[in-house]
């Protein structure tokens, strides 16, 4: 592990929940980028064909961030601290940075982990919730570099789901979006008649799709912001997903009045890596020669 620590260029990973990401390194410099757009059915077997695509040679160093078969990590936890496991996967062998896990509520993070070093490392004295929107989106507390909490819900998931129900396409009105959420964070438990509602909607093509999309939008963030309101209700705030996946949260919590930082997520997993990859650097060489 030291030889392989010690040498110059290396390869940064990151499996992530639609792509795989590969950065050939030179020290902190970006050499060149990969990317290959996910399978969705097994993270290593995806990390394997992008290292054969990208033609990553067997001898160089990698560190990848997403395989869940880096044990997660119990929570409260810093990711400064995290400690790579060396994985086999012929004819090479990462390292892999752990997810996190939670007990009460029961959460699990596999790819994000890098995301959020990465945030702390370019934001070091950071407090408040950091957002990390997808299938499954995490609401981390963090104080003192240390995530001490999270909260994970499947609104993203739900609604491209019932979008596909309800045949509508990615554009969505934000208006009827923020009229939505209003309505749930009011009344949440009338959120299943409210879906209820969008389905005669459509049936009967009383409203346009922006619409629809926008209120379908809407309900289920008005939900999932009420469940998670002692995450962002007085808190400095963080986003950190593609424009795509932001904008629906952008726009629920900005009708809340709230201010939310955006970050880019290929760029905050990279910060992660690199840091990470200093961090196994300092220590190698602050080790003592073997006698």
């Amino acid at each position: 592990m030291c030889s392989a620590h010690s040498q110059h260029n290396w390869t940064a990973a990151w499996v992530g929940e639609n792509e795989v990401t590969l950065w050939t390194m030179s020290a902190r410099q970006i050499v060149q980028r990969h990317s290959m757009t996910r399978s969705q059915s097994d993270a290593q077997q995806d990390l394997l064909t992008a290292l054969h695509l990208a033609e990553v040679a067997a001898r160089n160093p990698i560190l990848v961030c997403g395989l869940p078969q880096a044990a997660a990590v119990e929570v409260p936890a810093k990711p400064a601290e995290l400690a790579p496991v060396q994985l086999d996967l012929p004819p090479w062998q990462p390292l892999a940075l752990p997810g996190l896990r939670q007990k009460n509520p029961l959460a699990l993070m596999q790819s994000n982990t890098a995301q959020i070093g990465g945030f702390l490392a370019l934001n070091p004295k950071w407090d408040g919730v950091i957002c990390l929107p997808g299938t499954v989106t995490h609401w981390v507390q963090v104080s003192a570099a240390e995530v001490v909490s999270f909260q994970s819900t499947l609104s993203s998931g739900l609604q491209a789901a019932l979008a596909q129900h309800l045949s509508v396409d990615g554009t969505w009105s934000e208006s009827a979006l923020k009229d939505a959420v209003a309505e749930t964070m009011s009344r949440p438990e009338r959120l299943a008649a409210r879906l209820a509602e969008l389905h005669a909607n459509h049936q009967l093509q009383v409203a346009q799709s922006p619409e629809i999309s926008g209120r379908l939008w809407g309900y289920l963030l008005g939900a999932e912001l009420s469940a998670a309101r002692p995450y962002w209700l007085g808190q400095n705030l963080a986003l950190i997903g593609s424009d795509h996946q932001a904008a629906p949260y952008l726009a629920a919590l900005s009708a809340q009045g709230l201010p939310v930082t955006q970050a880019d997520p290929a760029r905050m997993a990279l910060e992660g890596l690199i840091a990470a990859w200093r961090r196994l650097n300092d220590k190698t060489n602050a080790e003592p020669p073997a006698t």
